[in-house]
């Protein structure tokens, strides 16, 4: 595991083709269920496992599931902050589908990393703070966040996109592992994504990772419980560098 996240970041932001076969994606037929929903706690997810969670591009894990992530990994969270400032400080188009417009090909052109996704390894230091070694997967699905948050629709077109960009990086990613041994995450999980304070109907979500079609183990609240996330013991280091 490793805290140099710049060679590891440039290692995953790359697009394969949407049509390749790739890791975690089945080949069987669309009557085949996806989404895996269950309830749980994320972040009890196995180690070796990938957590999921939809992200802002202005570097900012402040509220909600974002807060709890930043709270339990900040050294992923710090690469994906710098990943956030290089955007803004070189900005790059990227290119989406439209899926409110029904022309043939219908695209929108928006500004990286919106509509891409950032796929974090584990890192040693975040691994001492609770002792589970996950993989973080940025899906970055809205520009802004609270009240400047995009709009539902747009929110959902960078969804979309930013599961395609996943899809083709875990299809890279798997390669590379079979001709160099290296890791890769052994599973995904996430929790409704989008639904939270980006207020998306988690059914529109659902449909887009089927679409996809990404295997993902969706964890959602045992009904009826109150109970909140437990806290992080961190040392004094590890609290300094998320201020």
């Amino acid at each position: 595991m490793s805290d140099t996240g710049d060679d590891q970041v440039a290692a995953m932001d790359r697009t394969d083709s949407d049509d390749s076969l790739v890791l975690m994606t089945s080949s069987l037929p669309a009557a085949v269920d996806f989404v895996q929903e269950t309830p749980g706690d994320l972040f009890d997810a196995p180690n070796g496992a990938a957590l999921i969670h939809a992200c802002n591009c202005k570097g900012a894990w402040g509220a909600g599931i974002a807060r709890a992530f930043r709270e339990r990994y900040p050294a992923a969270y710090e690469i994906y902050r710098q990943h956030c400032l290089m955007y803004q400080e070189q900005p790059v188009t990227n290119t989406i589908t439209d899926l409110r417009d029904e022309d043939p090909q219908p695209t929108l052109v928006v500004h990286r990393p919106l509509g891409t996704a950032l796929i974090i390894p584990p890192q040693q230091s975040d691994f001492s703070l609770h002792r589970r070694r996950h993989w973080i997967i940025c899906l970055f699905t809205s520009v802004h966040y609270g009240s400047r948050r995009d709009s539902e629709d747009m929110i959902v077109n960078s969804t979309f996109a930013a599961l395609q960009h996943l899809s083709g990086q875990l299809h890279g990613l798997s390669l590379q592992t079979s001709d160099t041994g290296n890791e890769r995450p052994h599973s995904l999980y996430s929790s409704r994504f989008c639904t939270g304070l980006f207020n998306v109907p988690w059914d529109r979500i659902r449909k887009l990772i089927e679409t996809v079609g990404l295997h993902i183990t969706v964890y959602h609240p045992f009904e009826g419980s109150s109970r909140r996330a437990r806290p992080i013991r961190m040392s004094r280091a590890s609290k300094t560098s998320q201020d």
